[in-house]
């Protein structure tokens, strides 16, 4: 049991920790399942040390041969540091990894160059009681949870213990200092976009008039992507606009590589099928679940696409870089469907519009030609009844002509006909005699020829059957040969198999005889 010096004033704090009072000794104690780490009571411990009459100065005199112990140095760089730093000071660094145990709050501190080489790390701690006040005025001002990655600037008092080592125990931390480095960084971004000539790239693409074909890139379980799909569903039942999904993580450490991988499969399809525009949707957030989207490279990206980008990643008072690169920025993604529905409608009005100017014209024009139809179509019959009247005259005498010509032709044909007719029927007589004589004598080859072929394979069968009879092994056993088996008459093919047998059976054609393999394997060797 480790007991604590706990003052009167401390102990709901020490009590929050984990720490019990023993009533028989009056004291608080730190139980068996957190004496593993003492670090959050290492200001309650008992300083042996400084308790023993054995001070540095006795121990460089007794032990000026043997040297000082460990723990004797661990506590004197212990007082040096708390009288360097007798209170709490403000420190920048990155949350390098953090994790909550127990209610405490252990995190790794590093300050690293730009390059990304490490300068300095050190173990950090928010105890219980304090956890809830800090975490969640950060929360508030920030609109996001403290993660890793994020620079924080905490306000934290410098602990060293000497079994635990260098710490700093966090009392507080400033929001305002995390939200300003992201806005730097963000200022750097759009700096380099500019000085590139990609800032306002593309928005140089003018929304089209009307959308047939739209691609869309969001993470596969946002709450937004499920409004939008809503109406977008509806507008591909009806056969209006086509939408191809692409999905990507938006927040954490994966947003860029899955966005690239997105963007990429975008670009093979539009490679193939072009698209009208792209979709970049995300459904709200937090201000810093938003930082993963503030990247040079997917903003990029979005500048130097061959089509215009419209952004509704769900937020109205705080822009991403995503946002001020795109062609068109929406608040969210229920205003992104909502403006594409209305660029349709608008179309599909316009297009309605032009229509009924189209048919009014057509029907005013159509009554004009009609009218000039009626009246070419009088002139046309009346033409056309004098020009028949004349011409039947004229053509009279041809028909008289031309029937009396017909006459002779069809009856000088008809007997032409007649004639090839007879000569036809008695050429066909003679040659179906020959046929049938040809057929009878097929047919008494097709009666003979299987009866002589099935007496053949019959005869080939028998010969067949013969031999296989004679090959068995009785067969075999009369013409003198032997069958050796084992004990449980299974043939023995080798000499190899029959020595390891205790004994064998050899077959002949009246009977068996047992025998002994080693008897065997001597008459083998003999004959050899």
């Amino acid at each position: 049991m480790i007991l604590l010096e706990v003052p009167f004033a401390e102990k709901d704090a020490a009590k929050s920790l984990g720490a019990r009072w023993n009533p028989q000794k009056k004291k608080w104690y730190v139980p068996d399942d957190l004496v593993d780490d003492l670090s959050p009571f290492e200001k309650w411990l008992p300083s042996q040390i400084m308790d023993s009459p054995t001070q540095p100065e006795a121990v460089a005199a007794n032990e000026a041969q043997k040297g000082i112990p460990l723990s004797h140095l661990m506590h004197q760089v212990q007082n040096a540091l708390r009288k360097s730093f007798a209170g709490a000071i403000w420190v920048t660094a990155e949350v390098a990894n953090l994790n909550e145990r127990r209610g405490h709050w252990y995190f790794e501190l590093s300050e690293t160059t730009e390059a990304g080489q490490q300068l300095a790390s050190c173990r950090a701690m928010i105890w219980q009681n304090q956890a809830t006040r800090i975490l969640e005025k950060f929360s508030q001002q920030t609109g996001s949870e403290l993660a890793s990655g994020q620079k924080i600037l905490v306000l934290a008092e410098v602990s060293f213990h000497e079994k635990f080592g260098f710490s700093l125990v966090i009392q507080d931390i400033d929001p305002s200092f995390t939200l300003g480095e992201l806005e730097a960084n963000l200022q750097a971004i759009r700096q380099q976009l500019i000085n590139e000539k990609l800032y306002d790239r593309n928005k140089q693409f003018k929304l089209p008039s009307d959308f047939f074909r739209l691609a869309v890139i969001a993470p596969p379980s946002a709450a937004g992507l499920g409004d939008f799909r809503a109406d977008a569903n509806l507008l591909e039942q009806e056969g209006l606009c086509e939408f191809k999904y692409f999905y990507s993580a938006f927040q954490g450490e994966l947003v860029e590589s899955e966005m690239t991988s997105a963007f990429e499969a975008f670009e093979a399809l539009h490679q193939a099928n072009p698209f009208d525009g792209l979709i970049i949707l995300r459904g709200g957030g937090a201000k810093l679940d938003l930082q993963p989207l503030n990247s040079y490279l997917l903003a990029k990206t979005i500048a130097e696409l061959s089509l215009p980008v419209m952004t509704g990643i769900g937020h109205e008072r705080d822009s991403t870089i995503l946002d001020e690169v795109a062609a068109v920025r929406f608040d969210t993604p229920s205003k992104v469907i909502a403006g594409v529905r209305q660029t349709i409608f608008t179309s599909a009005q316009q297009a309605k519009h032009n229509w009924l100017i189209i048919e009014k014209s057509s029907q005013a024009y159509v009554q004009q030609q009609k009218q000039q139809l009626v009246a070419l179509e009088q002139a046309v019959r009346e033409n056309s009844l004098n020009f028949l009247r004349q011409q039947k005259q004229l053509l009279l005498p041809t028909m008289v002509q031309i029937e009396q010509t017909g006459l002779r032709v069809l009856n000088s044909q008809k007997h032409r006909i007649e004639q090839l007719f007879q000569a036809i029927s008695m050429q066909s007589v003679s040659q179906l005699s020959l046929e049938k004589q040809q057929l009878e004598r097929f047919y008494d080859i097709v009666q003979l020829k299987p009866t002589q072929l099935l007496s053949q394979a019959q005869q080939s069968i028998k010969r067949q059957i013969a031999f296989i009879l004679s090959s068995g092994p009785k067969t075999q056993l009369s013409r003198g040969f032997a069958l050796i088996k084992d004990y449980n008459g299974v043939p023995i093919t080798s000499v190899q198999k029959a020595v390891t047998e205790p004994s064998l059976q050899i077959h002949l054609n009246d009977g068996a005889l047992d025998a002994k393999p080693t008897k065997i394997l001597q008459l083998a060797k003999d004959e050899k």
